[in-house]
């Protein structure tokens, strides 16, 4: 086996041993499904905890997919998974300190649950060798990493910036305010991602900057709404803060269009009120189920099965489907494997994905070809869906999922 190194931000080996530099552990949640031999362990950077970008959802959806994988599944050809989840509280710190444990740890693979603070661990990783996958990434540092280092399944930051302007223009619609939490990662996505696609396609966008902790939801909406937007909508904010926004855009008036991302648990708070609203996930949603295909439903289907199982029914939403689709992606991929999960064999496998039909989304190549600039695309698709007034969600596209075109994001 080569030598693997291990960074460290702690002061010495019995800081971090007495401080708990490594946060998380095992997940304990889905069992082994009857199966024997020895685990194939996966580590799970999730966004679990913290007071600036904590979505717990994420860490509940990969724990539904260790339980699907062992119980429904048969794991991997016959071996059961185990996930050792390192819980990002939203600080470069605990991200390297979580890739550290990783490493330390020897998993061949690390699942990256939308972590907006995962990058921060990506130069601890990358010089393992070990190969990060999710199914799309919250910041665009790993997206660009040379091919092999990193897999998204759903494709590169910039899907949700290009669909975001996309689906505002086919809906004859012109200008945009979007609500985003006061970071670094909101202002480069809107600056350098959004705005080109935007002045490309002739969508004017504007963005109000909220704390993420402290948010009077009123004050945020009467900003907003003083734009006159054709669209007012959410970039970053959590389900709670989605739900906040919208209810006060509501509640003064607004009757215009939403567009909430990947925001989805506000449709049941709001019903009706939801109606018209545009959310851009990157895959078949649990809402959508009526208006998706037979095999999507069964898919969904077993979403909801699973998220039963480790007793989170009430906690399905974009977020926790996103973990448990891309871990099923990762399972598959993985049962290709020949020989020892090692790092490399593992990168070997991931590498040769070509069409592979994915978890609720379209099928996907892992070449390193799918988008300019991003190696890590496993596709360049998207899909939008409007709320209907029963609270259930209808492609935009009849077809569902379309093409994006990523020469819209180049600069004038």
């Amino acid at each position: 086996m080569k030598m693997r190194t291990i960074f460290t931000t702690c002061a010495a080996a019995m800081a971090l041993a007495l401080a708990g530099c490594s946060s998380g552990g095992d997940s304990g949640t889905g069992g082994a499904g009857g199966l024997t031999g020895e685990p194939v362990v996966i580590g799970v950077q999730a966004p679990t905890k913290g007071t600036t970008a904590a979505y717990p959802q994420s860490e509940y959806g990969a724990q539904a997919a260790e339980w699907y994988i062992n119980n429904k599944m048969g794991g991997i050809n016959g071996r059961p998974i185990k996930l050792e989840i390192c819980q990002g509280d939203g600080s470069p710190e605990t991200a390297v300190n979580c890739a550290n444990q990783f490493v330390s740890s020897d998993v061949p693979v690390v699942f990256d649950a939308n972590d907006p603070s995962s990058s921060a661990g990506v130069p601890v990783l990358t010089g393992a060798g070990t190969p990060i996958v999710g199914e799309l990434s919250a910041t665009a540092i790993p997206d660009a990493l040379p091919w092999g280092q990193a897999f998204y399944f759903s494709g590169p930051l910039e899907t949700s910036a290009l669909g975001l302007v996309t689906v505002v223009q086919r809906l004859d619609k012109r200008v945009v305010t979007l609500a985003a939490s006061d970071n670094a990662g909101s202002h480069a996505f809107i600056d350098k991602l959004v705005q080109p696609a935007a002045k490309n396609l002739g969508v004017s966008v504007s963005a109000i900057y909220t704390p993420a902790n402290s948010v009077n939801f009123q004050v945020l909406a009467a900003t907003a709404l003083s734009g006159k937007p054709d669209v007012a909508g959410n970039l970053s904010l959590t389900e709670d803060g989605c739900t906040g926004f919208f209810q006060a855009l509501r509640q003064q008036g607004y009757s215009g269009t939403l567009y909430a991302g990947s925001c989805s648990q506000f449709i049941a708070a709001m019903k009706e009120q939801a109606a018209g609203a545009i959310l851009q996930p990157r895959i078949w949603l649990p809402a959508s189920r009526p208006h998706a295909p037979a095999a999507v439903q069964q898919q969904l289907d077993d979403f909801a099965s699973s998220m039963k199982e480790v007793n989170r029914e009430t906690e399905q939403s974009a977020r926790s489907l996103y973990s448990f689709a891309g871990m099923i992606n990762l399972a598959n991929v993985l049962k290709t494997v020949q020989g020892d999960f090692t790092p490399e064999s593992v990168t070997t496998a991931l590498k040769a994905v070509k069409d592979m039909p994915s978890f609720a989304g379209p099928a996907i190549t892992c070449d390193g070809q799918q988008w300019p600039g991003r190696p890590s695309a496993c596709s360049k698709k998207a899909i939008f869906f409007n709320v209907q007034p029963d609270g259930s969600l209808a492609p935009v596209n009849p077809d569902g999922f379309i093409e994006l075109d990523p020469k819209a994001l180049q600069s004038s």
